[in-house]
Order: structure tokens, then sequence, then C-alpha cells
């Protein structure tokens, strides 16, 4: 027979069983970020179905910030990446080069990676040059220049004289490309330029530079007299080819330099294929020598508004000739040349 204590020993071994029976068969819970075990009876973090033994593990298991690399609780998101804060995400944004400011959305000019303003700055006058907004200078015959442009600016004649005899010489030591022409030069400003040009084509932008091929043929009549009477009449020609360029005032340096091969490209071809009159070859030869010249003066940058100009003259032109250059060597386009001036 069972006492009274007998009954309370073997309730209180019975309820000892039980308790250790749950303790053991209990599921163990293991933190997925350090993967320790979670303790019975300790608060601990779930979140999209995994297990946190504390907030700093659930912490870690965020995604960083790409900026600071602190978690990301709630923060922003662009372009698939996350931010922490609007701080973070602000560093990331475009920074206007005249006033500073970043912002989201503004203009690129040039290209998608060419220099960014901001609306407000936008709205300045552009440079005819560099087309960047600023507090620009205006110019005598009414052209716009920047404050960075105007830096290197070529307004003496005799600096821009020398500055085209190099460019001449160079083109000659890396292209072969020269003639004996004696050439007359000169510094113009935007109504002599477009004078002289008689009318510009709508679809290009501000000409920079002119090369002009003049052919005269002067007559010389000689003749004997005797007593007022005439005779021996001796009739003789010459042909005159004068050769002359015409420039802007106020090219930058590296511009002036570019324009120069450009026009001295105009000189050698009319030299050597002078019945080539399809401007998208003409021009687009000029573009071609210019963008070399560019790259030996280390100003291979320049070259990217050659290969996206949307000229059907300038651009279409330079991109078939440094493709067919490029497709069939100088000798290969010297060749195609040489047909074409048979026309």
């Amino acid at each position: 027979m069972l006492n009274k204590n007998n009954i309370y020993k073997h309730l209180f071994i019975l309820s000892l069983f039980l308790l250790l029976t749950n303790i053991f068969s209990a599921e163990k819970l293991w933190c997925d970020q350090c993967e320790n075990l979670i303790k019975p009876g300790t608060r601990y973090i779930t979140s999209n179905g995994k297990n946190y033994c504390d907030q700093d593990c659930f912490d870690k298991s965020l995604p960083k910030c790409v900026v600071c690399g602190e978690p990301v609780k709630n923060g922003f998101r662009s372009n698939g990446k996350k931010y922490c804060s609007e701080k973070c995400l602000k560093t990331t944004w475009d920074k206007c080069e005249l006033c500073g400011k970043r912002i989201n959305n503004g203009y690129h000019i040039g290209n998608k990676n060419g220099a960014f303003f901001c609306k407000d700055c936008m709205d300045k006058p552009k440079c005819f040059l560099c087309g960047h907004p600023d507090n620009c200078k205006t110019l005598s015959d009414g052209r716009l220049i920047c404050s960075n442009c105007d830096e290197t600016a070529i307004n003496d004649p005799a600096e821009a004289r020398n500055i085209l005899d190099e460019v001449r010489v160079k083109m000659n030591e890396v292209m072969n490309l020269n003639t004996d022409h004696d050439i007359k030069f000169k510094l113009v400003s935007i109504q002599e330029l477009n004078k002289e040009f008689k009318s510009i084509s709508s679809d290009e932008s501000m000409e920079q530079g002119l090369f002009v091929h003049e052919e005269r043929t002067k007559t010389y009549v000689k003749t004997k007299s005797i007593f007022g009477f005439e005779f021996g009449r001796e009739v003789t020609t010459e042909v005159i080819n004068n050769h002359s360029i015409l420039m802007l005032f106020s090219l930058t340096k590296d511009k002036f330099i570019e324009v120069a091969a450009h026009e001295l490209a105009h000189d050698w071809m009319q030299a050597n294929y002078p019945n080539i009159t399809d401007l998208k070859i003409s021009e687009g030869w000029a573009e071609f020598v210019a963008s070399q010249v560019n790259d030996h003066y280390g100003n291979s940058h320049m070259n990217t508004r050659m290969m996206e100009n949307s000229s059907p003259t300038y651009g279409d032109g330079y991109r078939y000739v440094a493709g067919y250059a490029k497709e069939h060597g100088i000798t290969g386009l010297y060749k195609m040349f040489k047909e074409m001036n048979k026309k």
C-alpha cells in the first residue's frame, strides 16, 4: 500500500522524467548566422524562415550598403544596388561640373560619359567650342567662350602660324603627307569665315577653318614695233596657284591643332587627287587625318566627336574613310582615291 509520502515521491519522479524528456526531445535551434546553439528559453529573432540568436547576428545577415558597408535595414535601392541611407545614395549621383551640386537627373554633353550639368546650369550661355554652359565671355565677333577654353585660346597670328607649321611638319614625319605649297594663313572672325564659305549647309555645325585653292591664268602679250607698226606678236600664259588657310581666332591650342590638320589634309588631297569632288570622301579624309594627328599629340579623346558625329558629310565620311583604311590599309585607301580621281 502506498502511503502519502510515497505518492508524492512517485509524482516528483514522474514530473522530473517528463521535464527531462521534453528538454532532450525538443527541437534544437541553431543561429543561421554564427551557427551557435540557441539555448532553450532565450529570446531569438526569426526572419524569412531563418533564426538569429541576437540583434548583432541579425544585422550581420542583412545586405550591406555598397557605399559605406553598413547593414541596410530599410534604406534605398537604385539600379539593383542597396544603400543604407539617402546620404550614401546621393554620393553616387552625378556632380554638376559648374555648380558642384549632386543630382540624379541632369544633362551629359557630347555623350553619356560627357561632362554633366544640372538643369539650372544648362540654362546658362554655351561655349562655341566645348558646348559647356558657363558665365561665358563674348568675343568681338559675337561668339561665346567659357573660361576654361579661353585659358588656352590662340589669338596671336605669329603663334598661330608657328603651330600650323609645326602640324605640317608633324604630318610629314608621321604620315608622309606634305606639299611644297606656299600656304598663306590668316586668323579670322566667324563673319569673315562665313563670307568665304558663301553658304553653310544647315546640317553642319559652326565651321572653324577653311582651305582655299585658287587657280588663275595670267596672259602676257609681247610685240615689237618699228615706226608705229607692230609685228612679232607673242602671247604667253602663266598658271598661278594660290593656297591659303583661314581659321577662327580663339580656338584652344588642341582644337587649333586638330583644325589645322584637317585643312592641311585638304591641301594634300587637292594636290594629289584634285578630281575627287565627293564631299563625303574629301571631308571624311580630312577628319581621318585630323584624328591621326590628335593621336600623335595625345588627344585621342577628341576623336569621340568624329566617331559620334551625326553629319552625313563629316560624320559618315569619317567613319567610311577610317573603316576603309582599317580594312584595306593606307595603301588601299590611296588606291581607292586614285580610282575616284579618274572619274
